[in-house]
Formats: structure tokens, sequence, C-alpha cells
């Protein structure tokens, strides 16, 4: 019998929490995103490739007491390959792909939350009037395509596992050949006292930074929001600086947006704000009472 759905999606999710909270705490400290990147990449790798080499889970899989097996491809509909089973001659070829495959299976969890959390910033900052390469103009244009479609695609993998379809739990699972067991949950002893307590308490902190930084965005902008440069209140080559961009005529009763310092009509932004909650230039959330009307004569 195979671990709970509950217990995968909690050490997915848990998974995905580890590199937004990271980066938040380095932002903290003051380290570049650059840096911070480099940083997270190397110290995730190092965690990940420990526990699937000595536990056969991810870091977070073993916190919910979830291992891994890896079905060869003449395998995938019967039992997982056991080494143990195999003939000396046999064997070889097997152990070898299991290798490959605990390798795939690392990078896969390292690398598929960062990347979807940099595709997700990328798409974002089309909206925030950061200048974005050809490249990225494409990425953010692809991404909510891509993410609609990947997430459909693992909900209708998880339903299939809950019903008992299929022991796969995402798409990368199923791609990797990862069948997942149920194993004893974090363990503690004398010598692997600190070890447990390192375990029990890391990816614990990882959710409770993000809960502070969800809790400090729920009232007005961010603090990754607070930071990002707002887009130029007019288009380069029209426009002028008397003219609301809601309306296309000459302000009346003067009044700016505080996170971005773009100004609008009273009317105007008003009526924007009360229906959609934020600013029609930038997109950053904003409430009808943090307007300021500007003392222009």
């Amino acid at each position: 019998m195979g671990p709970s759905l509950l217990s995968l999606i909690s050490a997915d999710e848990m998974n995905k929490a580890l590199y937004p909270a990271f980066q938040h705490l380095t932002k903290c400290l003051g380290l570049s995103t650059l840096t911070s990147d480099v940083l997270y990449l190397k110290l995730s790798a190092i965690l990940q490739s420990y526990y699937l080499y000595h536990y056969n889970s991810s870091l977070t899989e073993h916190y919910w007491g979830v291992s891994r097996s890896y079905l060869t491809p003449s395998s995938k509909s019967s039992m997982p390959v056991s080494c143990d089973s195999l003939t000396p001659k046999s064997h070889a070829m097997p152990v070898r792909l299991i290798k490959v495959l605990k390798v795939l299976g690392c990078l896969e969890t390292v690398l598929v939350p960062f990347i979807n959390q940099k595709l997700g910033n990328i798409h974002n900052d089309q909206y925030h009037g950061d200048d974005l390469t050809k490249v990225k103009e494409v990425l953010a244009r692809v991404y909510p395509y891509l993410n609609l479609t990947v997430t459909v695609t693992n909900a209708l993998i998880k339903l299939g596992y809950f019903l008992h379809y299929t022991e796969s739990f995402s798409i990368a699972t199923s791609l990797l050949g990862i069948k997942y067991n149920s194993s004893t949950p974090v363990t503690r002893t004398k010598l692997g006292l600190l070890r447990g307590l390192i375990e029990l308490l890391f990816p614990i902190s990882m959710f409770y930074v993000q809960f502070i930084k969800q809790w400090s965005s729920i009232e007005g902008v961010s603090p990754y929001e607070a930071t990002i440069k707002p887009p130029p209140p007019y288009k380069t080559g029209g426009g002028t600086p008397d003219i609301c961009p809601i309306c296309d005529e000459k302000f009346r009763i003067p009044t700016a947006v505080p996170s971005t310092g773009i100004v609008y009509c009273y009317v105007c932004i008003f009526t924007h704000v009360q229906k959609s909650g934020v600013c029609p230039v930038s997109h950053l959330p904003v409430g009808t009472t943090e307007l300021i009307k500007l003392n222009i004569r």
C-alpha cells in the first residue's frame, strides 16, 4: 500500500516552498538575486542528493514518511526492480539505470520548483514595468498556458493515483518511473538527535517564512512589490503629463496612486479601483482609501 495522496501533496508543496522562503531570507540578508540563486541550487542539490542516496526520498518526502522506488521500462506494470533478485550478470544494467534515475529525480526535485518560480517572476515582471528581453517576453506570454497545461495534467494524474488507477503522482514521476512507498517518518537516535532536530525544524521554518511573507502582503503591496520599479505613467512618444491615462483628458481633481506615483482623475481612478482593486497601469493592488488627492494649482 502506497502513501496517502495527502502525504505526497504535503511533501510536494513543502518542497515548492523551499526556494521562495530561501529567496526571502537571502533578500533580508542583502544578498543579490544571482548570489541567492547560486547558493540555493548548491545547498539544495547537496541536501536532496544526500537524502535520495541514504533514504531513497527527498528531504520533504523523508519528513512525511515517503520513499521512492524505481521502475524499469520492462517492469512498470509489475514490481519495482530489486537488485537482490537479479543475477550478477543481469543486474548491472538495472543498477546503473536506477542510479541514472536517482540523479534525474534529484535534478527534478531541485530544478522544477526553481524554474517554475523563475518563469512566474518573469511573467509578473511584464506587469511591473521591467524591461524584458525578447526571450523573456516569449516566456512571459507562454508561461500561463504552459502552467495551466501542467497543472491540469498533474491534477488528473493525482486523481488517478487517488482512485488507484496509476502509481504515478505527477508528470515527472511518470516519466522517470518513480513509485512511492510508505516509509518510517523522521527518526531520532542519540547520535542523530541534532540531525533529527534539523530535519524537523528546517521544513517547518520554511513554511513559517512563507506564512510571514503571505501575511504581510494581505493588505496593500507585498514586500517584494514595494521594491519593484513601477512602470512609466505615460507611453514613450505619446501622452502629456496633464492627461489622465484612463479618460485621456486633462486631470479633474488629480489623484495619485501612492505605490506607483501615477496620477489620474479622481472619479476615473476611484471607479476603477472600486471595481478591480488594482492600479490600471501597474496592476499593483490598491484600495480606494489609499488614493491621494493632489493640491495642484
